[in-house]
């Protein structure tokens, strides 16, 4: 308690401000709410906690902005007077959470359907429509494969206003998109990606997002001067982030299907750190599944090949040489686990039969 300093809280939080998403300032904001705890300073607690949340969202560290979201939800439950002037922020967060809960095959059905029970309820005390809980319904139901339920929450979500809380243009614009690609409608994919791709929409995630994800659906019509220059331009902004993981996915099938196979091997290269150290398992199973085809190109013409792995791979071998046979049983076997648990929660095959197809064109 003698070594407590409140002003030194907010000296670290004011840090974290100032820097890019990412793990520096995840751990800054990390060591903010450390010292909170150590002076016992609910306020201070809970002002450190929500930047925390916001901070870890943005730099892809799910895993840590859960617990912190889960901390001041119920805390503003229990005493809502005393924090109303963050639940604005809560609110706005709860879109967040529940946007990316389909990365953690752990969670429930029940979990996540009882979170967005909680949320519709939060939303309407407020006096907030539901467009951002059918929008996250959305996000759930089409990365999870049950596109009838997807279909109608788009639906839904569409037929609702905007208010305060919803959704900023870009990041609607880009899950509209994404929606159409999974479901296969490449042109109107590509239409409604349309003012994000011209950059008339633009936020944190986006265009980055949406360079990636219109790929594939540009590829398939052929578009490929267009598809070349988002492939570009979509890289720079994606490179090494974990919150683009997934995106990376998508960045290294299409320069499969171009053929770029140097450029793909180097992608992997880079990327493959972060892939590894995540705990988002849906964007660690895109890249690995985008990886397997790109390694199994590499395969058809040689049996083994020379890549600067981080050593925090499994099979890491200082001479940088490697039997690509064992790196593909490797990433068969990791797929197949994480698959398994997704298909197991979401009751389908949609990850371990269907997604294929999205990296194998």
């Amino acid at each position: 308690m003698s070594d407590y300093d409140a002003g030194r809280v907010w000296d670290l939080l004011r840090q974290a401000s100032s820097l890019p998403h990412g793990e520096v300032q995840v751990r800054l904001t990390e060591e903010a709410v450390n010292l909170a705890e150590t002076g016992r300073d609910l306020d201070l607690m809970f002002a450190a906690r929500q930047k925390l949340v916001g901070n870890a969202v943005y730099s892809g560290r799910l895993e840590k902005a859960l617990p912190a979201f889960a901390w001041c939800l119920s805390h503003l439950e229990r005493e809502p007077e005393r924090f109303s002037r963050y639940k604005f922020h809560l609110l706005w967060e709860f879109k967040n959470i529940l946007h990316n809960v389909d990365e953690f095959p752990q969670l429930s059905n029940d979990q996540i359907s009882a979170l967005r029970d909680q949320m519709a309820n939060l939303y309407r005390q407020s006096g907030y429509n539901m467009r951002p809980v059918h929008y996250t319904s959305l996000t759930f139901a089409m990365r999870s494969g049950h596109f009838a339920e997807a279909a109608e929450s788009f639906a839904k979500y569409r037929e609702l206003g905007r208010d305060s809380v919803a959704d900023c243009l870009a990041c609607e614009a880009d899950s509209d998109a994404e929606y159409y690609m999974l479901v296969g409608e490449n042109e109107q994919a590509v239409e409604a990606g349309g003012p994000t791709l011209r950059r008339q929409l633009i936020c944190t995630e986006v265009p980055h997002r949406t360079y990636c994800n219109m790929l594939r659906p540009l590829a398939l019509q052929g578009r490929y001067e267009e598809a070349d220059e988002y492939q570009r331009k979509g890289y720079r902004l994606v490179r090494n982030k974990v919150i683009f993981l997934a995106h990376l996915g998508w960045q290294l099938a299409y320069q499969a299907h171009r053929d770029r196979l140097s450029s793909a091997l180097r992608m992997f290269e880079v990327n493959l750190g972060i892939a590894l150290d995540t705990f988002n398992l849906r964007s660690r199973y895109l890249f690995f599944l985008a990886a397997r085809r790109v390694l199994a190109l590499a395969a058809e013409k040689k049996t083994s090949q020379k890549l600067n792995l981080p050593q925090s791979f499994p099979l890491y071998s200082p001479t940088e040489k490697y039997d690509l046979a064992e790196l593909l049983n490797w990433l068969d076997a990791e797929n197949a686990r994480v698959a398994a648990q997704f298909d197991a929660r979401n009751g389908n095959v949609y990850h371990s039969q269907d997604l294929a197809q999205f990296v194998n064109y």
